[in-house]
């Protein structure tokens, strides 16, 4: 049996990783307090204790704006952070998994879904700091495996936190009797974290790199909303629910689409993440149920 540590372990992914697997697996979920991976005494410490056999580390500050504003504390936890704790499951034989971002390439201009070794250059705070992660990491990590995850959702799940995500705006709307903004000049995968979290465990055998890790999806954000709004049957129109923003990314389209061709073949074909619009249909059935 794996001994997994979760680093981040009380967060939005991670709490969801525990609850699934932790009868399969021997998990350690530390607070802050007992890993403290700003601190090399502490990283040093707990490794030297418990010797992880996988290293799951979701830990981060994935508010894109509040790194924007705190660039510092952005790079001392996502980057500084990130690689300490690498360092220190390569010191213990560790396999080590860095959840990264699809964000790395919100500076790209090519359309379509982005394959993974396409040329990046993100343009915020955030995304380069994930983007010098992975780098680092994988010097200091070579078996490392680097997964860019798409944006997320999930229902509100007693017991688990829940952020702002896709779906719980667009619930929100609809129970305020508000409409929501979409852009139009936006393609980005969106996620149901529950193929996420299941998926996670075979990401433990894959080959060192990094991978897309997430849906795929040609829509436009704002398209994608009007689709999931028409299968919810909800009783309102859809233009009374949602509108078309084309004020934001006048620049340039906003292009962090993803291919995962990569670790679906990497995986034996095991991790196929459905469609966006398809993980949208599968969760709305699941609510039903």
């Amino acid at each position: 049996m794996y001994t997994i540590l979760v680093t981040g372990a009380s967060g939005f992914v991670g709490s969801r990783f525990i609850r699934r697997w932790e009868s399969e697996y021997h998990i350690l979920a530390p607070s802050h307090s007992e890993l403290d991976i700003t601190s090399d005494i502490s990283v040093e410490h707990f490794f030297a204790v418990h010797r992880p056999s996988v290293v799951l580390h979701l830990a981060a500050i994935s508010n894109t704006w509040y790194c924007e504003q705190h660039p510092d504390e952005s790079r001392t936890v996502n980057v500084e952070g990130a690689v300490r704790v690498a360092r220190a499951a390569a010191s213990c034989g560790a396999k080590f998994v860095f959840f990264s971002s699809d964000q790395i390439y919100n500076g790209n201009l090519q359309t379509g879904p982005l394959c993974e070794d396409v040329a990046v250059a993100p343009e915020t705070v955030y995304a380069r700091d994930k983007l010098l992660a992975e780098q680092l990491i994988a010097n200091v990590c070579p078996d490392a495996v680097m997964l860019r995850a798409t944006w997320m959702y999930d229902a509100d799940i007693s017991g688990l936190p829940l952020h702002a995500n896709f779906v719980s705006n667009i619930s929100r709307a609809i129970h305020e009797h508000k409409s929501i903004f979409f852009p139009v000049r936006e393609y980005r995968g969106i996620t149901w974290v529950r193929e996420v979290v299941e998926y996670l465990p075979h990401t433990f055998l894959l080959p060192a790199g990094v991978y897309n890790f997430g849906a795929q999806n040609r829509l436009n954000t704002y398209e994608t909303a009007c689709c999931y709004i028409e299968m919810m049957d909800c009783g309102r129109a859809c233009d009374t629910i949602v509108a078309a923003d084309a004020e934001r990314f006048t620049e340039h389209e906003r292009n962090i689409a993803i291919s995962n061709e990569k670790v679906f073949q990497a995986s034996g074909g095991y991790i196929c993440f459905s469609d966006t619009v398809d993980g949208l249909r599968f969760f709305l059935a699941s609510q039903k149920q």
